[in-house]
């Protein structure tokens, strides 16, 4: 069911009052608001005159809903068509010198629902948008997170769209990699740290320092977490020894207590390590990839394609899928790092690849997305011109052109069934998890999809994290009750 916020000052207006956030006195200015309102399909539009913008607050970490020292007049409400008030507002803009932005629409149900798609709900990350953007947005099956680049972080609950909290991690600014999660808690490589929270409430579990600079996400398993570096490390830390000197207010100073093993590899770690629990994977960029035990580093073994390794590690259950910049796809079982098959594209794989089911999806450079078999490499069909994966289902497969449009494709044959344009919603998680599609703009709208009648997500990756169902009676298909034998006559 879509979710219908407040018409007064809600979520849809403060993406755009983000613009004016500030702590400090900046005198008396206009600003310009125009929204569209997705559910009524209608423009409103307001001119601020503002004296000595105070700071935002916020109000039990929600976005704000109402600010001080910010007298508002009603410049145009419903009594200007669509058209008329953006040249209107143009104009005004342009006299005043005002920076113009383009509107950012929401698709509307009447776009959607002839695609076979609806709305499950839209959101608004915390973020100030005169210097900052969304740099990354990750999924779980629970959660959805935007990262911005100066190091704020905002969770949804992905099926509601609920927000859970958010907060500034670390020092503004700092080089960061997308956010890690295991059932409980997500870890953040912020600088030379590693910080990890709650995933619900995002209270800090712990803080540790990584004696080199990461060069990739972490990977977080039930007892273990690690981290790659630009030298080529791999660092395994006890989660439950670090969570004893967290305790003992010990960290991250003393963070190298907890490390449990380190493993030096030829080159820079350019993905990051996947674990199985008994095996922990990682892949340099000189062109090996590395198994070892979790518990003690002893060697798996050792694989060596013929090329560098830039582009992140694909997985599905025991298998990773490597590429190397030759343009060559190896298939690899990773307790043992026996080659399962090879597969050649003649160009560059610019994406990580995805597994959904049986079946692999590969971005090529100028080919478009491939579809292979994850059993034996052979290929199932191709479609041009896609530059990303974003989400897949039983039957279709969602993707995106160069120019940012949403592509549906049919999953059996790879032919393409409709498209959405969503030039604006830019950022977007090319989600392996579930089947839900999820979409953002720089800015940190989001807005989140799925099918129309995928009440329940489709769980892809961890297929054995999909909650039980109850099965539902149906009353029309009982059987009908056996009538009375009849009394014998006399």
């Amino acid at each position: 069911m879509q979710k219908r916020l407040k018409p007064a000052l809600s979520d849809q207006y403060d993406s755009d009052f983000w613009r004016v956030s500030s702590c400090e006195k900046t005198g008396t200015r206009l600003f310009f608001a125009c929204v569209d309102d997705p559910l009524d399909y209608r423009t409103l539009c307001y001119i601020f005159f503002i004296d000595e913008l105070s700071c935002w607050k916020e109000r039990n970490g929600s976005p704000p809903n109402q600010v001080d020292s910010m007298p508002s007049l009603p410049f145009s409400y419903l009594f200007f068509g669509r058209r008329q008030t953006q040249l209107l507002a143009f104009a005004v803009m342009l006299l005043m010198g005002l920076p113009v932005s383009a509107q950012i629409r929401l698709p509307k149900e009447d776009e959607l629902n002839p695609l076979g798609l609806t709305m499950m709900w839209w959101a608004q990350a915390t973020i100030d948008r005169n210097r900052d953007e969304v740099q990354f947005i990750t999924n779980d099956e629970q959660n959805v997170y935007l990262q911005s680049r100066s190091g704020l972080m905002t969770t949804f609950n992905v099926e509601t769209g609920e927000r859970r909290w958010s907060k500034l991690l670390g020092i503004p600014d700092r080089v960061g990699y997308p956010a890690a999660t295991n059932d409980r808690q997500i870890l953040v490589s912020i600088g030379s740290n590693v910080i990890s929270m709650d995933k619900l409430t995002g209270q800090e579990l712990w803080k540790l320092r990584v004696p080199e600079l990461p060069s990739a996400s972490p990977e977080v398993d039930d007892n273990l977490a690690y981290v790659g570096t630009v030298d080529g490390s791999v660092y395994a830390f006890d989660l439950k020894r670090v969570r004893e000197l967290h305790q003992e207010s010990r960290l991250p100073e003393w963070a190298h207590i907890a490390q449990r093993w380190h493993r030096q590899a030829p080159g820079e770690i350019t993905s990051s390590p996947i674990s199985t629990g008994t095996t922990v994977s990682f892949a340099s960029k000189s062109g090996v990839v590395i198994g070892v035990n979790t518990r003690d580093k002893q060697p798996r073994y050792d694989f060596y394609t013929d090329g560098q390794i830039v582009s992140p590690v694909g997985r599905s259950e025991d298998l990773i899928f490597v590429t190397d910049d030759n343009g060559r796809l190896f298939c690899i079982n990773q307790d043992n790092g026996q080659l399962r098959w090879t597969y050649s594209t003649g160009t560059y794989i610019q994406e990580q690849p995805r597994a959904i089911g049986h079946q692999l999806f590969i971005i090529t450079h100028r080919r478009g997305m491939e579809c292979l078999s994850v059993a034996g490499g052979n290929t199932m069909w191709s479609q041009a011109g896609i530059t990303e994966f974003i989400a897949a289902s039983e039957t279709r497969i969602y993707g995106s052109d160069v120019s940012g449009n949403l592509i549906i494709m049919n999953r059996q044959d790879g032919s393409i069934l409709g498209t959405l344009r969503m030039r604006k919603f830019g950022m977007r998680i090319a989600n392996d998890r579930t089947d839900r599609i999820v979409l953002s703009t720089p800015g940190g709208l989001i807005v989140c999809l799925r099918e129309s009648g995928a009440e329940f997500p489709a769980y892809h990756l961890f297929p054995n994290r999909q909650p039980i169902l109850p099965e539902m009676f149906d009353e029309s298909a009982a059987p009908e009750e056996p009538e009375a034998p009849a009394a014998p006559a006399e």
